[in-house]
């Protein structure tokens, strides 16, 4: 009983300094975002205004950047000054176009407290502006394909519905390449194509089936490092490889990358990588894949095929009232050290890296936006008292939204607030390690959060103090191993982080995967994390609920499990197979020395950790596992005499159906 209460009153005392801090974080965040009436406005037409206009609503500007350089020269001439109450930009519907280049803003162009410089799309235009890096393409834009020697290559029932576009003629010229890219690596700068409803995908085999299932091959016996067997005899049958990559999960049912085909042996059935694009982790029997950029698999209307020599792009014939948009610039905003801004109510998209990158601000918002079809992320944001507000975030070619902030040496706090965003339909390019919000620092938020339909993580990151509340997971991990809606790990000084109040909803293996076990977890502390507290959330149809990987120091509090395969897991690893990671000298105790942990503050914010190589230091101590409830499936996979070895408290877990 006295466990129980310590347990309790500790759970309480973290859930009260959390919502402190949470409040103390709102209230940092609107001290600086105070908008009182605004002194000065200019307004930007792109199709009516002209830059030799004064920018008023009767005669605006026509970009962007001559904008920001007049407010440059409004500050310049007050001596670093703004108007009482900042200036607004407000900015026409329409298209803006960055191909050439984002619109920059840097130190200078801050706002100042009080006056805070706020660009937003015309709140009374019915059609937001639109913030685009590319080129709009329509069936205007195409001419039959008439090179013999092309013909021969596409399918022959589809020949008349293929039609090519003359890059050149657009005034396109980089093309971007394909990139082999590491684990986490996005490396993804070539040229896309979109239309409204949806991202063209690089000719390949096998196809995307029409529900949207990724469909592979397999390898069928590995030859060397970079050479292996192939079953599927089209392979044999085409004639132009010299473009040919492969995409696949090649070791591991958890990492993917791109490799680039050097040639085919047809008589053997031995596909040869490039051993300058090589492959993630090595060469397994039974691996995944597909070949991609291929001009003789252009065979499905959702596809499409750039030849980089000649400049040229094949597509099938759009509709007569459809407009693509072919992504030639890599961002449309870019922020550095920007201080007391608002970036507000813009459609953004057709960019080939991050949409939009705010790097080390403070007292910014960006909020109430579509991003859509990005190459990379949709919005990145790093410093303090900012906030990435009610953005949707759709069909990216890797991430959907990265925040950091705060430092982690001295636990100063970032005071960042992530809220009511929706990410869906990412991973396009990079299935692995691209998360729905990525994270890190100390002290930030991230709440009401909605995440859906990719083949990976939903959150991950690392980092101190942080809350996640109220954000709902769902349709995560369908195409991988060993992985997590929610991921993070492998440190000890990654601690004090809260997920609450939020509900995970199917997140299971769907695709058959060959590489590993297919468990996959709604929230995966691996190798050893410690130091989170998971409370009142709600899990349906999950493989594993909460799963502590080797870690200390963990609060599973108040929890309900709905038809989960397995509710809690806990387990010893660094008693076993990971144990050179928690010894004296290893990589855990050169963390903690990176950040002077037996002294201030380290040593006030946690003192547990100031000894915790006397106190079991490869043992997962001191977990509690409290007051949950389950239905349909296994509680938990620990045997009461574990719990007392590791001195955990397993108590009042209940069946409730």
């Amino acid at each position: 009983m006295a466990a129980s209460c310590t347990v309790f009153l500790l759970a309480l005392g973290t859930l009260t300094a959390l919502l402190g801090s949470y409040h103390s974080a709102k209230a940092a965040y609107e001290a600086g975002h105070r908008h009182p009436t605004v002194a000065k406005e200019f307004f930007v037409d792109g199709t009516k205004g002209s830059d030799s206009n004064p920018g008023t609503e009767s005669l605006p500007f026509k970009t962007l950047t001559h904008t920001r350089d007049t407010i440059r020269g409004l500050k310049s001439s007050s001596g670093g000054g703004l108007p009482e109450g900042g200036v607004i930009v407000s900015v026409r519907s329409g298209d803006y176009l960055f191909t050439d280049g984002p619109l920059v803003l840097e130190q200078q162009d801050s706002g100042l407290p009080g006056s805070p410089i706020i660009y937003r799309s015309y709140p009374s235009d019915p059609v937001a502006a639109r913030l685009t890096a590319g080129v709009t393409i329509s069936l205007d834009s195409t001419e039959p394909v008439r090179d013999p020697s092309l013909l021969t290559l596409l399918p022959p029932r589809l020949r008349d519905d293929i039609v090519q576009v003359d890059l050149k003629k657009l005034g396109i010229t980089d093309y971007g390449k394909l990139e082999s890219g590491e684990l986490g690596n996005c490396a993804n700068n070539k040229l896309e194509l979109f239309f409204p409803d949806r991202a063209m995908v690089l000719a390949r085999y096998p196809n995307i089936s029409p529900a949207g299932v990724w469909q592979f091959l397999q390898v069928e016996k590995v030859v060397n490092s970079t050479s292996f067997q192939y079953s599927d005899q089209r392979i044999s049958q085409w004639k132009n490889t010299s473009t040919l990559w492969l995409h696949g999960f090649w070791s591991y049912d958890w990492a993917d990358n791109y490799v680039r085909v050097e040639s085919v042996d047809r008589a053997q059935s031995v596909l040869v990588t490039d051993p300058a694009t090589p492959i993630l982790y090595g060469l397994k029997s039974h691996a995944r894949y597909y070949a991609l950029n291929i001009l003789e698999e252009l065979d499905d209307g959702n596809e499409y095929f750039v030849d980089r020599g000649s400049g040229i792009m094949y597509l099938f014939k759009p509709p007569a009232d459809e407009v693509g948009c072919v992504s030639v610039g890599e961002s449309v905003i870019t922020m550095d050290t920007v201080s007391h801004m608002t970036v507000t109510g813009f459609k953004v998209g057709c960019t080939r890296q991050t949409a939009i990158t705010a790097t080390s601000v403070s007292y910014v918002e960006l909020a109430n936006m579509s991003v859509v079809h990005s190459g990379d992320r949709g919005v990145y944001l790093s410093g303090y008292n900012s906030t990435v507000r009610n953005i949707t975030v759709e069909g990216n070619g890797c991430g959907g939204i990265g925040m950091t902030g705060g430092d982690q040496l001295s636990l100063t706090r970032g005071n960042n607030l992530l809220t009511q965003c929706l990410v869906t339909d990412w991973s396009r390019w990079k299935r692995t390690y691209q998360p729905g919000i990525s994270w890190g620092g100390v002290g930030n938020n991230f709440t009401n959060n909605r995440l859906s339909n990719a083949p990976h993580a939903g959150i991950l990151g690392g980092g101190n103090d942080c809350l996640f509340e109220f954000n709902s997971l769902s349709d995560l991990c369908y195409e991988v191993t060993d992985s997590g809606a929610f991921y993070t790990g492998r440190s000890w000084i990654d601690r004090g982080n809260v997920i609450r109040h939020s509900t995970f909803t199917n997140i299971a293996t769907t695709e058959k995967v060959y590489l590993g076990s297919p468990s996959v977890q709604a929230i995966y502390l691996d190798d050893q994390m410690s130091g989170y507290m998971i409370y009142n959330n709600t899990f349906i149809n999950c493989h594993a609920g909460s799963f502590i990987g080797g870690g200390r120091r963990n609060q599973v509090l108040n929890n309900t499990y709905y038809n989960c395969s397995l509710a809690v897991h806990v387990d010893n690893r660094g008693m076993t197979w990971q144990a050179d990671e928690c010894k004296e000298g290893g990589p855990f105790d050169q963390q903690l020395q990176s950040v002077h942990y037996q002294s201030p503050p380290w040593s006030v914010h946690y003192p547990q950790l100031v000894h915790i190589f006397q106190d079991h230091p490869c043992v997962p101590v001191y977990n509690t596992v409290e007051d949950n409830q389950y239905c349909h499936g296994e509680f938990i996979d620990v045997t009461a005499e574990e719990t007392r070895e590791w001195l955990d408290t397993v108590a009042n877990n209940t069946i409730h159906c």
